[in-house]
């Protein structure tokens, strides 16, 4: 009898998972209402709160947590499989019950996520309340942009420090980056509502080399509010990163936005070496976005126009991950194509992209405020 009333219990349990995604279509709905009381309310002070718990310690919670999941995933699959040997006459029953306590995990974790921050996928898009509207633009805007950015990141570029190898050098090392990370934020916080507020610290990932051979340069926990950042890359690109990530912890979950936000959090930054890691962001993805759409107009813009300094560091950064692209990469790729379809991102990995266009829009509307 207790026996069968925990299997009642237990499915029960499952249906947090039905519930849950009837709260993504109550949101699709009727996003502007369930922005203010979720994103903007509820889901803000929580993760404020629970980023600034788990930010009185300076390594990563959540690493920490998917090592034990990861070795009590295998001591589950080897228990289950002991007791399956050691008693065939139960196999199947046993086999049924672990299946549904697998079941019972999944739909738990799944819940969390969708209740702790993963609602935030059906948000409005960044910028609506701005009147940030994203239009066509010309090949001519985009490149008119694209020669802003290359000038205005060798102007910075010649106020930075180098190496010995002429690379440029970051003003401190990654946890100063990760301590003046919010500054962009708080000032734009005055512009932006959704960019307001008091959040726990950014974290190194411990494994971040080996993370170099899948191509990920920072991970967001949802369960813990923490942003978590590859530091295994070149530094110039870990100010960008963290911003990046810092905009997921801020509750948005679409990876173009979060781009942007990045960008534009360091173009309001105080220090020039996160405006010039913004800028090599905003120059990566306009680049390839005008590589497609006219190939020779860049070809001229990079020719006329691309500081020295500026191209050694690009191609400082592409020879690095060049080292690291293999199968393990594009698996990974793959997994976080998966992952961001199956949160209506319909575009996959290619939403990176889409960057471009609230790039532009943003700059025509907000460069001479923010000297873009």
């Amino acid at each position: 009898m207790k026996l069968q009333k925990i299997t009642i219990f237990k499915l029960l349990i499952l249906l947090l998972t039905p519930i849950s995604i009837l709260l993504l279509y109550l949101y699709e709905y009727n996003p502007q209402t369930w922005e203010e009381l979720y994103s903007l309310g509820i889901n803000k002070y929580f993760i404020e709160g629970i980023s600034s718990v788990f930010g009185t310690v300076s390594f990563s919670v959540f690493e920490v947590l998917i090592g034990f999941t990861l070795i009590f995933l295998v001591g589950f699959i080897i228990g289950t499989f002991f007791y399956v040997f050691k008693y065939k006459g139960h196999a199947l029953n046993i086999l049924a019950n672990s299946l549904l306590n697998f079941a019972v995990v999944a739909s738990i974790l799944f819940t969390m996520f969708i209740t702790f921050w993963g609602l935030n996928y059906k948000r409005p898009e960044f910028g609506q309340k701005e009147d940030l509207v994203v239009k066509k633009y010309t090949h001519g805007d985009l490149g008119a942009y694209y020669t802003h950015l290359l000038t205005q990141a060798g102007r910075i570029r010649n106020h930075l420090n180098e190496d010995e190898n002429g690379i440029v050098k970051m003003d401190s090392d990654y946890e100063g980056i990760f301590t003046r990370a919010p500054l962009g934020f708080y000032v734009l916080g005055e512009e932006f509502e959704t960019l307001s507020g008091i959040y726990g610290p950014a974290k190194p990932i411990m494994g971040s080399k080996a993370l170099n051979y899948t191509g990920i340069t920072g991970i967001y926990s949802p369960f813990t509010g923490e942003p978590n950042v590859n530091v295994a890359i070149p530094e110039m690109f870990i100010p960008s990163t963290t911003c990046h990530e810092m905009a997921h912890q801020h509750g948005y979950g679409f990876e173009d936005q979060c781009n942007f936000i990045a960008y534009i959090t360091c173009m309001a930054h105080p220090h020039l070496d996160f405006k010039y890691s913004g800028y090599l962001l905003a120059i990566a993805y306009t680049s390839n976005a005008l590589a497609k759409v006219d190939f020779d107009l860049l070809v001229s813009i990079n020719k006329h126009y691309m500081p020295k300094k500026v191209l050694d560091d690009l191609n400082y950064g592409n020879d690095f991950w060049s080292n690291y692209q293999g199968d393990v990469q594009k698996v990974s790729q793959n997994i976080n194509n998966s992952y961001l379809k199956a949160n209506g991102v319909t575009a996959g990995t290619e939403s990176y992209g889409e960057v471009v266009d609230l790039l532009l829009s943003y700059y025509e509307k907000y460069h001479k405020k923010y000297r873009l």
